[in-house]
Formats: C-alpha cells, structure tokens, sequence
C-alpha cells in the first residue's frame, strides 16, 4: 500500500492482493515514521456505508471505504480510473480521497495468467 499526501488530498495505491484483503474484511494497515518527531499510523477499511469516511488525528487515521464500490472497481480493473471521494471538512476545504488499484500489477498479472 502507498499512501501519499499532498495539500488536501490522501492519495492511497494498493495493488489486487491487498484489495483481495479489503474485501475479506482484512484492515490494511501502515505507518510513516518523520525521523524521530513522530509516527503516523493509518489503516484503510472496507465498511457497508454508502460514503467513504476519515476518522482519528494526525498520528493515527482510518480511512472507511465502501465495499460496494470498492467490487466495482474489482471488476473493472485493470483501470486507470479509481476512486474518487470528498469528505468535508469543519469550516475547511473538503479532503479528497484518490483510490485506486496499480495498473502496472493488474496488467502484469494478467499477462502472467
């Protein structure tokens, strides 16, 4: 799992093992160490909600995506195109979250079959 983040956007990359997880109710889970200020930590869920939710602060956030779109792009792949969510903000800017699954190992993958 790659997890970037650039102004008020979460971009996380998986590839079909770790969306395979996802989908068997299996939290995906990482860290990111800032030398020795900090540690952030940050899991990704699949959940039965209708919208995509963030929870937690800034050492430690999880990201609730739903299943039912999460099949959908399952079955699409492989695919450029992934998930695109905006979850507001308090009297912010909304956050917005890119998902997708890496074309490169949906397509390696298929050659290798």
């Amino acid at each position: 799992m790659r997890v970037q983040l650039e102004n008020d956007t979460i971009r996380v990359r998986i590839d079909e093992d770790e969306l395979a997880e996802l989908l068997g109710d299996v939290a995906l889970l990482g860290s990111t160490a800032f030398g020795r200020a900090f540690t952030m930590r940050y899991a990704i869920d699949a959940t039965n909600a209708v919208h995509c939710s963030l929870d937690g602060n800034a050492h430690e956030w999880r990201l609730e995506v739903p299943r039912a779109q999460l099949l959908d792009l399952q079955a699409r792949l492989p695919s450029k195109d992934g998930l695109v969510f905006d979850i507001p903000g308090h009297d912010t800017v909304a956050t917005t979250v890119l998902f997708d699954v890496d074309v490169k190992d949906s397509l390696k993958r298929r050659r290798n079959a």
